[in-house]
């Protein structure tokens, strides 16, 4: 049960958050104010916000889920993300020295207007999938840690996704950087370090805990197939390299090198945070060991931890702990959608747009995208999933059109635009055979949609070249002033 203590640090915690957002609302002047905080992000802020919407959802609840169904197996998975964002370090300094803040306006310098709008659309369509996996998150806490409240997960979902739109829509990027560095806090102290140390001392101290990592009853691979585990690296390498709150803080960093180093120590401390999550999922497996037949099922193993070993007013940290790592991924996806509509897709319906006119429009695509996801979330209920499904929609039908533009002096707008649109149609015809029992279990949506998308990318770019029209490489093209 929560005390009344525990409850005003929750209540006293999104107090905070909307008093940072209206307080950022007050500094901003221009749209590249609310999208990219200015260009003037300073690095302890910068790893702050990089290092809180990493450590989301799926990092955290997601991930720790998916070890008390499977196991330690999950945990290797947590290196393609990590070594995805090594990589994106590589990229960043062409994305800065550019002058793009988002994947579709990079893709209009090298594939022309037309194709900015179709990769707008299929991010969105991400977006709202990924944002809809927070909401389902926060739903499952709540319902978890206040199961005596009256609460409903569908009123927990939209409360929450009330207070996300407000300090969101206030703030821009300044108010989600400087409300992230507060959750990082937040959740590295709560559940990166009391949680376990409290479990651990309950299980019998280190050596237990450390026995009770052990294969599972089924073997390594807890029930997976090797090829899902492949899927997931061919899922989350490509992920972090289209990331686009990666290139939104890209944007925003001050300099290149400080987003260069700033991903890397976010792609180390990944590592270590999936290794303790993932930890705490196995612990949750043997010391309650009913969580899948409960309502909120195994998503809900941390916040059982949390309710089962947190002494009061702690315990009520500990869920703001659980709440700011949801809100930290949740607002990074409303802020992108908003700067999505209002950059990449209002100028084919208004050319003429002031910089007034696009952060209002800004501000009420975020209220848009927040309503969508609300609908999804009550719908659908599986955070790990939720995830991967819109990860590997981003990544079948954007992930090759974006390395090629960067790298391929042979890519052409047609080949982008048969690649992407038939990536994406297979990608969700197969994920729909796929949870109707209609694949075999050999074969992974992903696998045959990049596959697909580069063959096409290739064939059709090949056909289409021409010397005398073709576009520069990313790579090539001079800093932006």
């Amino acid at each position: 049960m929560l005390e009344r203590i525990d409850l005003a640090v929750i209540a006293l915690y999104f107090a905070v958050s909307l008093g940072v957002g209206y307080w950022a609302s007050r500094q901003i002047q221009s749209a590249e104010d609310f999208s990219v905080a200015g260009g003037r992000l300073k690095f302890p802020v910068l790893l702050g916000t990089l290092l809180a919407t990493a450590i989301g959802a799926s990092a955290t609840m997601g991930r720790a889920g998916k070890a008390y169904e499977v196991g330690l197996i999950i945990f290797f998975a947590g290196f393609a993300y990590a070594a995805g964002l090594y990589l994106f370090s590589y990229l960043a300094p062409i994305i800065k020295r550019i002058g793009v803040w988002t994947v579709p306006e990079a893709l209009h310098l090298r594939y022309g207007r037309n194709f900015r709008l179709l990769a707008s659309v299929v991010i969105l369509f991400a977006l709202t999938g990924v944002f809809s996996a927070q909401l389902n998150a926060f739903g499952v806490v709540v319902v978890t840690l206040l199961p005596d409240a009256g609460i409903s997960y569908e009123q927990a979902v939209v409360v929450s996704a009330a207070i996300m739109v407000a300090y969101t829509a206030l703030g821009g990027l300044l108010a989600v950087a400087y409300t992230d560095v507060m959750q990082a806090v937040v959740m590295v102290i709560a559940i990166g370090v009391l949680l376990p140390l409290l479990v651990v001392a309950d299980m019998g101290g280190p050596s237990v805990a450390v026995a009770g990592l052990a294969m599972p009853a089924g073997g390594w691979l807890g029930g997976l197939t090797v090829m899902y585990l492949v899927a997931i690296f061919l899922i989350d390498v490509p992920i972090s390299m289209l990331d686009v709150s990666l290139w939104q803080r890209t944007g925003a960093a001050q300099s290149v090198d400080h987003i260069r180093k700033g991903v890397r120590i976010t792609a180390g401390a990944f590592v270590i945070w999936s290794f303790i999550v993932v930890a705490l999922g196995i612990y949750a497996a043997e010391l309650l060991p009913d969580l899948e037949s409960t309502q909120a099922g195994a998503d809900a193993a941390i916040p059982s931890l949390v309710l089962e070993y947190m002494p009061p007013f702690v315990k009520g940290l500990c869920l703001a702990a659980l709440l700011a790592i949801i809100m930290s991924t949740a607002d990074t996806v409303l802020l992108i959608g908003g700067t999505t509509i209002s950059m990449d897709i209002l100028p084919f319906v208004r050319d003429d747009m002031d910089s007034d006119r696009q952060i209002r429009v800004a501000r009420w695509s975020v209220l848009a995208i927040g309503a969508i996801g609300v609908l999804i979330s009550i719908s659908v209920r599986s955070v790990f999933e939720l995830l991967l499904i819109a990860f590997a929609i981003y990544v079948a039908a954007l992930f090759v059109p974006t390395m090629l533009a960067f790298f391929w002096k042979k890519a052409t707008r047609a080949g982008a635009v048969s690649s992407t649109i038939a990536a994406f149609i297979s990608v969700l015809y197969l994920y729909y055979q796929k949870f109707n029992g209609n694949l075999p279990e050999f074969i992974e949506p992903i696998f045959v949609s990049q596959l697909l998308s580069l063959l096409i990318m290739v064939i059709v770019s090949l056909m289409t070249y021409r010397e005398e029209e073709a576009s520069t490489r990313l790579i090539d093209l001079p800093a932006r002033d």
